[in-house]
């Protein structure tokens, strides 16, 4: 692990908003924040073709995200 990674130094950024975030994963952590978090499967696509798309969210596009899928659920 590079000592910028450990020293919580943003990682990457986000594939939604373009923030940057540290991800556990790429810093080479055992366990990365979003692991604590409910899995939220398929990241959609943040626009058609997008390469990122499968990318890692920001913790605040992240909860965004699950904060609609709880209410898409609740609506069914």
């Amino acid at each position: 692990m590079s000592a910028t990674a450990a020293n919580g130094i943003p990682t990457g950024a986000c594939a939604q908003c373009g923030a940057p975030f540290r991800c556990g994963m790429e810093a080479g952590d055992a366990e990365c924040w979003c692991a604590s978090l409910p899995p939220l499967l398929p990241v959609p696509a943040v626009s058609t073709g997008d390469a990122a798309a499968a990318s890692c969210l920001c913790p605040a596009c992240l909860q965004a995200r699950l904060d609609l899928a709880q209410k898409d659920l609740a609506r069914t």
